[in-house]
Parts: C-alpha cells; structure tokens; sequence
C-alpha cells in the first residue's frame, strides 16, 4: 500500500535508547557516556528524498565541491553501494558532476569530487572493521588520522540493520559520537539502513527510527537511506508485517517488480542509485554552504 508523502516512519517503541558503560576500545571511544556531553538539537539536519534532485546546485557551487580542498571518506558493503554507482552515472550524464572515488585511498584526479572507498584493504566494509570492534574503531583513527584532507566520514548499512538489537544500534550511534568528538574537524554523517528487508521488517524500521531520533535529539547529520528507498513520484510506500505497517521499498526501484533491472549488484534500480547520488550531492552543498 502508499500513503502520503510524509517523512520517516515511526513503529514500535524502537526509538528508545539505553546505555552501557563499555569501553569501545582502548583509545578513548567509550559508548553512550563518550560522546558530545552538550549535544544541540538545532544542529540536527536530515537528507531524505526530499533533497534527491540537483536543483539548487549552481555551476559555482559544483565547482566548489570539485575543487579538491577535501575528501569524503565512505565505508560500506552492496547497499552503499549504490550512492557510488549513482554518481558515476550522474557523472556519465552531466559531466559538471564529476566523481571520483579511490580503494582505500585519496583519488589523484583534479576537478572532481573525491571519495575514498572503503577502509585501509578492502572496500567491502562491515561494521565490525568501522564501528563495531576495538580494531575497526582503530582503523578509522589511522585513516583520519594520516590524512587530514578527509572532512567527512560515513559508514552504510547493508541488509544486516534487520539483524541488530537497540543495543547493537546504540553502540553505532555512540561510537560515531564519540569518534566526532575526538576528531573535531571531520563530520560524521549518520545513515539509516536500507528499506528493502521485509524479513524481520518490523524490527529494521525500528531500528532505522531509533537513529533518526538519535540524530534528532543530538544535532547530528544524518542521510536517511531508507527514506530514499520508500519513496517515489511523491508517494511512500509501506507494507503490513503481522499487524504493523512499516515503511518498505517502493515497487518504482524493486529488482523483484516486473520490468525493473537491478544496476551494478546493488540490490535496485539505475533509478534509485541516481536518486541515493543526488541526494549525496544536494547533502554535500547544503553542508558545504553553497546550495541555493
């Protein structure tokens, strides 16, 4: 079923969080009690499919995202994929969108946005080997570290948000608090899962509701990648499991919907992956300061 074209879900009691006092590694990052001790709610801001479209971008402020004064750093598995192949072909497109990403490493190429794919060997990147594990956490500390060109930093889920407890997500949130915190001058963009699971579905609109609350009542930045994929042409898209309606992907960018192709094994459609890049786009000149 659709109905309106309202923001993100709310189901269940999901977005309650509890806390823990255990050390997230041996550097500093301690969950829940290692964070930003006076987050400002004002601060929060939240892409969503609202901002999947390049208007509002002018030629100046393209160029200004392409000049190589920074560098995005993107850790994620197939799912997250698709922001990537999204830009790629957006870039195929529209040249003045130039995108170019390195494996675990800073692009050399002038004139186009940089991102560094993955982590320190692999680009395939649970969140055990980002913010999950003591070794994870560490490595984002020597990537951040040594390269202190990279201003952003952002890990997708995939399709293991279905799997995770409040205490699981809770741990996220407050790793990526904390790891703010400690590296003042690199902003940590917050994600939501994906919206295509129906497979503990209840439990995946819980959890990705429970970091928008996070990122609401903390000020922080977050991209709602399970907005993006349950909304199109102005309707959100929703479904019933058991006797809770849960927002799920929209039939527009399902694999499993009759005519649609999945693009580049990232579980949907060239449509949704452009939609996901210009939603990265119209994110980054929003906090670059130059969109319309």
């Amino acid at each position: 079923m659709t109905t309106g074209s309202g923001g993100g879900a709310t189901t269940g009691s999901g977005g309650a969080s509890t806390s823990t006092s255990t050390s997230a590694s041996s550097g500093g990052v301690t969950t829940a009690s290692g964070g930003d001790p006076n987050p400002d709610p004002a601060n929060a801001r939240t892409f969503d499919h609202r901002h999947a479209s390049l208007d509002g971008i002018p030629a100046s402020c393209a160029e200004a995202l392409k000049s190589g004064d920074f560098v995005f750093h993107y850790a994620h598995r197939s799912h997250g994929f698709q922001i990537i192949v999204g830009a790629e072909s957006i870039e195929a497109k529209t040249p003045t969108y130039a995108f170019a990403k390195e494996y675990c490493d800073v692009p050399q190429q002038e004139g186009a946005f940089l991102m560094w794919d993955g982590m320190i060997g692999t680009d395939l990147i649970p969140g055990e080997q980002y913010w999950a594990t003591e070794a994870g956490i560490n490595d984002v500390r020597t990537i951040l570290g040594g390269h202190p060109e990279i201003r952003y930093s952002m890990w997708a889920w995939s399709s293991e948000i279905s799997e995770q407890t409040e205490e699981d997500v809770q741990r996220y949130l407050d790793v990526l608090d904390a790891l703010g915190q400690e590296f003042p001058e690199v902003t940590f963009i917050y994600m939501t899962g994906p919206g295509d699971e129906e497979h503990n579905g209840v439990n995946r609109a819980e959890r990705n509701q429970q970091i928008r609350d996070f990122c609401r009542d903390h000020g922080k930045i977050l991209y709602d990648f399970e907005d993006l994929d349950v909304h199109a042409d102005g309707e959100r898209h929703t479904t019933t499991v058991g006797d809770v309606e849960i927002p799920m992907q929209h039939p527009r960018y399902d694999v499993e919907t009759s005519g649609n192709t999945e693009y580049e094994y990232t579980h949907t459609t060239q449509g949704a992956c452009e939609n996901k890049a210009m939603a990265f786009w119209r994110m980054m000149a929003e906090l670059e300061g130059c969109a319309q």
